[in-house]
């Protein structure tokens, strides 16, 4: 029975695998994944005065995965493939800070149960901050909880303490209560004096910010990195603020045995504590995993913003402490009524496995598969170095935006209407994208943004614009406002021929300069005069789609 257990797990495993790979290749990218990859692609190419960009150490691994000659898509792809292997390494970390030996039984277990989280394959395996704290916390937890080598624990803790810090902004909320607590009741295993501890720590975190601080400097990126951390403290202080219930509301769902022993574990262990009083207050219990459980619990509800994805930072300390109390109560159920096992897998089974199947099921319906095609049509359209696109998101990392301040989020929205920032029509009048790329961001713009935008550009799709307009009609004047290449042709798809700016013209693709041109026909056939960039001839036939289905949060 044992050995079949085993390999239905290994089995498990091993399908889990190949299920994450597909998934990260074909999910849908979410709008904070793209500014993530942008942002690294400022500083890959040293744009960060250019360019607003967060020079956070998430950021600068991903920087390294771009080249001159990538692709967004591919970009996009290595960046996931990182992501990917972080998402496996959290859950292998968790498993191991269960304490048990990872192909033991129990580890084993650990290891699948651990796999088969529905909130960490929500956004686990997104290119989020995120992910990199989770590894950091699970780290310090395993070197000072489960595995104690006294002044190396310590040291090494300190130094992924400073790590986070430089990676995640919000780290603090999490490394300071869980650094308090090792420093001043330090486990005795370490068998070291807690001045001896706390001095170890000091200088790995020393030793990281010193490291960062020359490296930092020898990129020339240290004030940028100064700037957007300026930028996220006064951000995380006049945010607007709302409750994480329905962030919150998504756990009976996805992980209801997880609560159920969550809520039973907890309740054994007040229990623990009215009984055994002060003597209960040890290391050797579950005592520290509730209280991790517990503060990584008050640090979600301190976040003015709780969205979904902080679940990430959530879910998989309250898994520690309910794995405990899981084991203790089926070592129970074996020794004393061992007749009652296959009721107990039929439970895990249908209150576990089925929520996580039907939870993660959906994210098959959700592909990047349209955002790959407009990727791939805006960079075919634009010279890499010369022609902007725009889409306030960064979904095209290989391409210039129109200036400092690209994107749009929830916290600086209000900067475009207010005019704390240029507004967007002032950057495409400077610096007009060839291509603009609408999505539920862009809808965030004032009036006056958008109706610019409007007059300006011409819709391939609903989430696909290029600089052109229609001249109904005959023809008559129209406005360039970038030099390029541009093709003039009948709503059919025909060349339109008549004359241009008073010569005789063709039809077809003609390269036209800045400024006031006119175009007029024989016959009215609403010519159309379109962006078709530095090699295209035409433009094929593009799928229609909905803009606001471009990026999609919360489903």
């Amino acid at each position: 029975m044992n050995r079949f257990l085993t390999g239905l797990q290994l089995t498990g495993l091993l399908l889990l695998a190949c299920f994450s790979a597909r998934l990260a290749a074909t999910r849908i990218y979410q709008v904070d994944e793209c500014q993530n990859v942008y942002m690294a692609a400022v500083l890959a190419s040293h744009q960060q005065a250019t360019f607003y960009t967060d020079a956070s150490a998430f950021n600068l691994p991903l920087s390294w995965l771009i080249s001159p000659t990538s692709t967004s898509s591919g970009i996009f792809a290595s960046a996931r493939l990182a992501m990917l292997g972080l998402f496996w390494l959290n859950i292998i970390l968790l498993a191991l800070n269960t304490g048990q030996r990872l192909f033991s039984r129990w580890g084993l277990l650990a290891l699948f149960t651990a796999a088969t989280l529905a909130p960490l394959w929500d956004y686990g395996l997104e290119i989020r901050h995120d992910n990199a704290l989770l590894t950091g916390l699970l780290l310090s937890w395993y070197v000072l909880r489960v595995r104690p080598a006294g002044i190396r624990s310590y040291l090494i803790a300190g130094a992924v303490a400073a790590v986070l810090q430089l990676a995640v902004f919000k780290a603090f909320a999490y490394t300071v209560p869980l650094t308090l607590i090792f420093l001043f009741w330090p486990p005795k295993v370490h068998k070291q004096r807690r001045g001896r501890l706390a001095l170890a720590w000091a200088a790995g975190a020393l030793g990281v910010l010193l490291a960062a601080r020359l490296a930092y400097g020898a990129m020339g990126i240290w004030e940028t990195y100064l700037a957007d951390l300026r930028g996220y403290t006064a951000a995380s202080i006049h945010t607007g603020r709302f409750l994480p219930f329905e962030t919150l509301s998504r756990l009976p769902g996805q992980t209801p045995l997880l609560l159920c022993l969550l809520t039973a574990a907890m309740v054994r262990l007040v229990r623990d504590l009215r009984r055994r009083g002060g003597a209960a207050f040890t290391w050797d219990s579950s005592l520290p995993e509730g209280a991790l459980s517990l503060g990584a619990f008050g640090s979600f509800c301190l976040n003015p913003t709780p969205y979904p994805y902080n679940l990430v930072n959530l879910v998989p300390f309250a898994f520690l402490f309910a794995f405990s109390h899981a084991q203790a109560l089926v070592t129970d159920i074996e020794r004393r009524r061992p007749s009652l096992i296959p009721i107990a897998g039929a439970f895990f089974i249908f209150t576990h496995i089925a929520p996580f199947c039907i939870a993660t099921r959906r994210h098959l319906d959700w592909t990047n598969e349209r955002q790959r095609q407009l990727m791939s049509l805006a960079e075919s359209l634009t010279d890499p170095a010369k022609d902007p696109v725009y889409d306030a998101v960064g979904m095209v990392p290989t391409r210039p935006s129109i200036g400092f301040h690209w994107y749009i989020q929830s916290l600086n929205k209000s900067n475009f209407r207010d005019g704390t920032w240029p507004p967007v029509r002032a950057m495409l009048a400077d610096n007009p994208a060839a291509v603009i790329i609408p999505n539920y961001r862009t809808d965030w713009l004032p009036h006056e943004d958008l109706e610019y935008i409007r007059q300006r550009y011409f819709a391939l799709s609903d989430d696909f614009l290029v600089l052109g307009q229609m001249l109904w009609g005959r023809g008559g004047q129209f406005q360039i406002i970038r030099a390029g290449r541009y093709r003039l042709f009948a709503p059919n798809g025909s060349d339109v021929a008549g004359t241009l700016d008073g010569k005789p013209f063709s039809g077809g693709v003609v390269k036209l300069s800045s400024g006031r041109h006119r175009f007029e026909t024989a016959l009215p056939r609403n010519p159309m005069v379109v962006w078709v960039g530095p090699k295209l001839d035409r433009i094929g036939p593009l799928e229609l789609a909905n803009h606001k289905r471009l990026f999609f949060n919360w489903y």
